[in-house]
């Protein structure tokens, strides 16, 4: 089972780009990221879309 959410983007007073991700997505058995863990950030413009991979 997949969950989908929305989340949001904040903008930090720091110049920093916060995204928000909902706790039932996260606290989620099947999330695949921990706190502070490096992650690798892909940009593809022609598809609108952001891919977060573990690094």
């Amino acid at each position: 089972m997949v969950l989908e959410r929305l989340g949001r983007f904040w903008e930090h007073t720091k110049g920093k780009l916060i995204l928000y991700i909902p706790a039932d997505i996260y606290k989620d058995s099947q999330f695949p990221f921990k706190p502070k863990e490096q992650v690798k950030i892909t940009i593809e413009p022609s598809k609108k879309r952001m891919i977060v991979e573990k690094k």
